[in-house]
């Protein structure tokens, strides 16, 4: 180096520093495309969703982290402020923070392609990315909060600010804890949710009436989306203070049912052949469960009660609309006579007539 700046005849040290920085970024960047180039070619020939991944997520921070590097190496070189010093650091370390950011995306796009999630995967398999996204949250927070305090360590003026507070640490804890306490509760109940498994990603549940599908779980709150796109929003801790339904907690299999209403002269011998006939033809059903039975009877009408078996939560609710519907026309076409009826005897004084 000392060679290059002697033929060039520089004897200004800002000028020798700009040139080594840029040839310092040069070699970082051409290092950098060689190694992408030859991890590429060797994913071409031996692929896995792994190197795929780290490649895809790690070539933009990479690009940025080796020029660094190769500037920092070089302050031995020349005789620069220690402000230029701890930026460097500083900025490195934000890469270096980015670059584990990076990993952790990576990560979690390989557990989402090995349990990509649909309405016929089993719980096993919600489980694993429901404590993926508890475990990616966690780690973010936890990587952000270390790289921020080693930035902040790495300033004299801010570790002598961080000396006095770390005095009174006793009373801002107290405090912190205090006014943190739904927070910190919202958390321990993430854990909980990650672990225990009371719901997962795309469980179908039943809350406050409303029926939707687990669609994201945070640190502090879980996203439902409801059957009309809308999304529920709950804090953590409600799942621990409050009942609600999972529908799909260990399977999402459900049985569905529908009740009818008809005269006791209704033939439900007919309506039974013709309910199985309907089942059986729909692609809804799972062919596990078929079945009508009458099931209660009051002074004006025979309950029938039509149960049946179906994939998921969706699938059975529209099987029962279907169901429903055709077994109504059933009986209004060929026995509109046997519909419920409100008998009345006639007055005394017209039985006399």
């Amino acid at each position: 180096m000392d060679t290059i700046f002697s033929k060039l005849s520089i004897t200004d040290l800002w000028l020798k520093i700009v040139i080594t920085f840029a040839v310092c970024i040069l070699v970082g960047l051409v290092l950098q495309l060689v190694v992408f180039y030859l991890l590429k070619t060797y994913n071409k020939k031996k692929p896995t969703v792994l190197k795929t991944q780290l490649l895809k997520h790690l070539e933009t921070p990479v690009k940025l982290l080796l020029p660094i590097l190769f500037i920092y190496s070089s302050f031995g070189l020349f005789s620069i402020s220690k402000v230029w010093h701890t930026v460097i650091e500083v900025i490195i370390i934000v890469n270096f923070t980015w670059v584990l950011l990076a990993i952790i995306r990576a990560v979690e796009e390989i557990v989402k392609q090995k349990f990509t999630t649909n309405s016929s995967h089993k719980a096993k398999e919600r489980k694993a990315i429901t404590q993926m996204r508890f475990i990616k949250s966690a780690s973010i927070v936890v990587i952000v909060t270390l790289a921020t305090a080693t930035i902040l360590w790495n300033i004299p003026a801010v570790r002598t600010i961080g000396t006095t507070i770390l005095t009174s640490a006793g009373v801002i804890g107290i405090i912190a804890g205090v006014a943190a306490q739904k927070s910190i509760a919202n958390l321990i109940t993430g854990m909980q949710i990650a672990f225990t498994q009371p719901i997962k990603i795309d469980d179908e549940v039943v809350i406050e009436g409303e029926f939707g599908t687990v669609e994201d779980i945070t640190l502090t709150y879980v996203v439902i989306k409801t059957w009309d796109w809308r999304r529920l929003v709950l804090p953590l801790n409600y799942f621990n203070d409050h009942h609600f339904i999972n529908r799909s907690f260990n399977s999402p299999e459900l049985i569905g049912t529908v009740y009818l209403y008809v005269d006791y002269t209704f033939p439900v011998a007919e309506l039974r052949k013709k309910c199985l006939d309907i089942i059986g033809e729909n692609i809804l059903w799972d062919k596990k469960v078929a079945q009508l039975l009458v099931t209660n009877a009051d002074a004006v009408s025979v309950e029938v009660r039509v149960t049946f078996s179906a994939k998921n939560a969706a699938s059975v609710w529209d099987l029962s609309c279907q169901i429903r519907e055709q077994l109504i026309t059933f009986i209004q076409e060929q026995f509109p006579e046997s519909l419920p009826k409100i008998r009345r005897e006639p007055p005394i004084s017209q039985k006399e007539t």
